[in-house]
């Protein structure tokens, strides 16, 4: 009788019943520690003895759905959370995210190679071929999508991994298969439009949009991708390349690229001109179109701004810069809170006063529009794109005002961000609703130096006052050099992270 358990796994969910337990124990109160045992598990399963290959495959299937609601809650909780999330719990939800999408990618690999091997037992799987290579493509895409959601690093090997499953498609002509990726969950998809939707994301330039606009970014590429082209010859549509035989991310075509057999072209396709039809019914109707999947409730004018996003960088040619950028090496002192900046550039404070809230970041090119710097990790979670802030040479006399327009990061421990001057120097004024002067009701704003358009004889004034302070519909009262204006609201230029900035028509002034 000895070694009668011999083939038996010692995995937790080895068989249906065990695996009904077990699931029931699973902390479902918690998701960071439900996410936690999750992943832990999925990367046992590749590594349990004894395990059959559609046992295997059942296993990671249930805990992939198990996981699900709790990635979703998670998901909605980031992008909730805009300026009160604060960094512990960022990277508590992103951490817990990624580690998950990892695994899960990790487990379906595991399983499609079972089947592509011939491992025994692993027939009854090899019609799943297809659902394997998506459900491992879409969760590696998923993690590439929490890196971007945080302008972090993508992990060096996430390329290699999605070329790989992709080439094993070609190679078993399961690549343009359709299949069910998951019952219930959008239309059937293939392979390659996985791949494609993986791809086209990581080409669209997120570096410059807000995490809720990033989220939107990756829906409309779910939403678009039948109109994505991938060849393995140059075509019209094709705008970009990548090597499935190399751990590298995919590129712009430039110029006469050398061609290997393991490359492969892709672009929107005829992509462009689905979002400027999509654009177009939003202009004319005023809604979202209702067979636009966002997996969310988003304002019409934010998805319009990202499906102009999109189509300006799925173009043949890239946007081009509004100014020359000059190699520069020089170094700039910041301010980032909102309190601190009007302050500093109202000239109302000190550097020594200030000294523990500056920060000073190495400038590596400039132009007469802003700056590009290459900083270290910071010590809070307040650097975003749309992030404001007091910006001043370390040899200038003056402080401006900027914003926060990319953030690229290249390592763990740098990253590369490019700031928009918005205005060199202002003036703190005071603003009272009308009719309510007084001390208690004054809020402070920023009074921002005149442009050419300003001064023109229209009688407009910019200001850049606190998050939520603008409404089209009221107007203020504005002490500004021992005199009294009125102001009536024109415009919202910008909105960020903690600032409003609008422009105003000055219809009357007290003496």
């Amino acid at each position: 009788m000895l070694g009668w358990n011999k083939n038996k796994s010692d995995h937790p969910m080895a068989d249906d019943k065990a695996a009904k337990h077990f699931l029931a124990e699973l902390p479902a109160a918690d998701s960071f520690k439900l996410l936690e045992e999750v992943s832990f598990w999925l990367d046992a399963t590749r590594t349990a003895e004894g395990l059959k290959p559609l046992r295997a495959y059942e296993i990671v299937e249930q805990l992939d759905a198990v996981a699900r609601p709790h990635q979703r809650k998670l998901a909605q909780e980031f992008l909730a959370g805009g300026n009160r999330r604060q960094r512990f719990q960022e990277l508590r939800i992103w951490n817990s995210q990624v580690e998950l999408c990892r695994q899960l990618g990790a487990a379906y690999e595991y399983c499609l190679t079972q089947v592509l091997s011939g491992a025994s037992g692993s027939g009854t799987l090899k019609p799943l071929t297809p659902v394997l290579a998506c459900r491992a493509i879409r969760a590696l895409a998923l993690e590439l999508k929490w890196a971007l959601l945080r302008y972090a690093p993508v992990d060096p090997t996430l390329w290699g991994r999605l070329g790989t499953l992709y080439a094993q498609a070609e190679k078993g002509r399961f690549a343009d298969k359709s299949c069910v990726v998951y019952a219930g969950m959008g239309p059937e998809s293939t392979v390659q439009r996985e791949y494609l939707k993986a791809l086209m994301l990581s080409m669209s330039a997120t570096d410059s949009l807000l995490p809720r606009k990033v989220e939107v970014a990756e829906r409309i590429v779910a939403d678009l991708c039948a109109h994505f082209v991938l060849s393995a010859e140059r075509g019209k549509g094709c705008h970009y390349y990548v090597d499935l035989a190399v751990a590298r991310p995919p590129a712009r075509l430039l110029g006469q690229a050398a061609s290997e057999p393991t490359m492969r072209y892709f672009g929107p396709g005829t992509g462009c001109e689905a979002a400027a039809k999509l654009i177009s019914a939003i202009a004319n109707s005023g809604a979202i179109p209702s067979d636009m999947n966002l997996g969310g409730n988003y304002e019409s004018s934010l998805v319009t701004d990202v499906l102009h996003h999109l189509a300006r960088y799925w173009a043949p040619m890239p946007p081009a810069r509004a100014q020359e950028r000059r190699r520069s090496f020089v170094r700039l002192h910041v301010v980032h809170d909102f309190e601190d900046i009007v302050a500093i550039i109202s000239g109302e404070s000190t550097d020594l006063t200030f000294s523990e809230s500056i920060e000073t970041w190495t400038v590596e090119n400039e132009s007469e529009g802003g700056y590009g710097a290459v900083i270290t990790q910071t010590k809070g979670d307040w650097l975003k794109v749309g992030a404001l802030l007091g910006i001043k040479l370390e040899e200038g006399a003056a402080w401006g005002v900027g914003i926060v327009r990319r953030i690229n990061s290249a390592t763990g421990q740098q990253c590369y961000v490019g700031i928009e001057t918005l205005a060199k120097g202002g003036a703190r004024v005071k603003l009272y609703p009308v009719g309510g002067r007084n001390a208690q009701s004054g809020e402070d704003a920023l009074l921002l130096p005149s442009s050419a358009a300003d001064s023109s004889g229209r009688g407009e004034l910019s200001l850049l006052m606190r998050l939520g302070s603008f409404s089209p519909r009221q107007s203020f009262q504005m002490r500004a050099y021992e005199r009294d204006y009125l102001l009536v609201p024109k415009q919202l230029v910008e909105g960020g992270q903690d600032f409003d900035m609008a422009k105003f028509r000055v219809m009357q002034r007290a003496a």
